[in-house]
């Protein structure tokens, strides 16, 4: 607890967690990863932590496996299933030609006549059998096809945000992190409703998650393909975009900004119409920065355009070359 509080951080349950892993080496990866960080700055960030928590200590990488296990399980049974029913088709064949044989052979020894009977009988119970044991591995088969897809719906509400529909701050981490790790080309815009809290006290809490639900839909519309949108938390949103040129990603932004500012919600009771700004910060990533240092940019350019007078978009200086640094 004390370093913790040296380096300014809340005892909270997620930041207690990944700083007694740190101390007694319990996470594999989470003492060299952190102490890389502490390396290249002296204290950790909130945002390091929250990332931190996210790579070492959430149940998304579990989730997968069991949805993948699933997966594997479905095609091994569909599989089973094929085998059973070809033998019970052979069964079938099998004793249908011992009760000819059995018919044809009606002149020999008694003996000889009753034992093909009776491997007839036997044959045919194992076809029954055989049957019964497809009926149940089918309804396995549909059991964990109907599994899988609980798995692959707990996977997407654990990644969503509840009210908006867009994804939550641990998907858009995990989106990011993923997004860098590739060296992929990435611009980062953060969105800040301005004045959101008179909304809130003028005209009440519904009215100010209709608001928030308005701007997720223009984010969402506007979001290109491989791109990722969520609500980074309050009235603050996040949209991380697939692109190598900074006047892109600022384009970008402007005609978000725009749509948002003609935009309007209209309240059923009383017909009143609620009219916002969003201010917006922009950053180019850079080859092998870290998701909080790229995070921390685009909020310091957010900063920039609130104070700048709101409802404008600001780009954090952008590294020499910046333009071209992914060409």
């Amino acid at each position: 607890m004390g370093s913790m509080l040296e380096h300014g951080l809340s005892p909270t349950p997620a930041n207690y967690l990944v700083w007694f892993s740190y101390h007694g080496d319990s996470a594999p990866g989470l003492r060299a990863e952190l102490e890389r960080q502490l390396a290249a700055q002296p204290r950790v960030t909130q945002a390091v932590m929250e990332e931190l928590h996210v790579q070492f200590f959430t149940a998304d990488h579990e989730a997968l496996s069991l949805r993948e296990v699933a997966a594997r399980l479905e095609v091994a049974v569909h599989e089973a299933i094929g085998l059973v029913q070809d033998t019970r088709e052979d069964a079938l064949r099998y004793g249908g030609t011992l009760a000819q044989a059995s018919d044809r052979m009606g002149g020999e020894p008694e003996s000889l006549n009753a034992l093909l009977r009776r491997l007839a009988a036997e044959t045919l119970e194992v076809s029954r059998r055989s049957e019964a044991a497809a009926r149940n591995l089918a309804e396995t088969a549909r059991k964990t096809q109907e599994l899988r897809h609980e798995l692959a719906e707990a996977r997407r509400q654990a990644g969503t945000d509840p009210l908006t529909g867009l994804a939550n701050r641990r998907h858009f981490d995990q989106a990011l992190r993923e997004q860098l790790a590739g060296q992929r080309p990435t611009a980062l815009l953060m969105v800040d409703l301005d004045h959101f809290k008179a909304v809130n006290d003028t005209h009440g809490h519904p009215a100010g998650d209709q608001v928030l639900c308005r701007l997720a839909d223009i984010l969402g519309e506007a979001a290109p393909k491989g791109a990722v949108a969520a609500r980074f938390g309050g009235e603050e949103f996040s949209l991380m975009l697939p692109c190598s040129q900074l006047r892109e990603a600022m384009n970008m932004a402007e005609q978000i900004r725009g749509r948002i500012a003609q935009a309007a919600v209209e309240l059923p009771e009383g017909g009143a119409r609620i009219s916002v700004t969003a201010s917006f910060g922009v950053a180019m990533a850079i080859p092998g920065e870290r998701p909080a240092q790229l995070i921390a940019r685009a909020d310091a350019a957010l900063y920039e355009a609130k104070r700048g007078g709101r409802n404008r978009a600001c780009s954090d200086p952008p590294p020499p070359k910046a333009e071209s640094v992914w060409n």
